[in-house]
């Protein structure tokens, strides 16, 4: 029999202190710690998507706000122009 380095196994020539619970058990660990880094990069994934569409839809509210600014801008102008021409009408 040999020993292993599991901390609750106090006797070597325990049965489950063999090489091949030793296998199952890091197999058991290495299948959870695969788990959860598949979560954490799933997360991970989840979080840069949202960030992403944040980003896509400031640019468009931002886009947006501009075509107003300038529509609003424009009507002004006009109405500048329109009284500019009324003013200056002689009668």
């Amino acid at each position: 029999m040999t020993m292993t380095l599991r901390p609750d196994a106090a006797n070597p020539d325990d049965p489950q202190a063999t090489d091949t619970s030793v296998n199952r058990d890091f197999r058991s660990t290495e299948m959870h710690l695969m788990n959860e880094a598949l979560a954490r990069a799933h997360c991970t994934e989840q979080r840069e998507r949202a960030l992403r569409e944040r980003r896509v839809r400031r640019v468009l509210a931002a886009r947006r706000m501009d075509r107003r600014a300038a529509r609003a801008a424009q009507r002004a102008r006009n109405l500048a122009a329109a009284a500019v021409a009324l003013r200056s009408r002689t009668y």
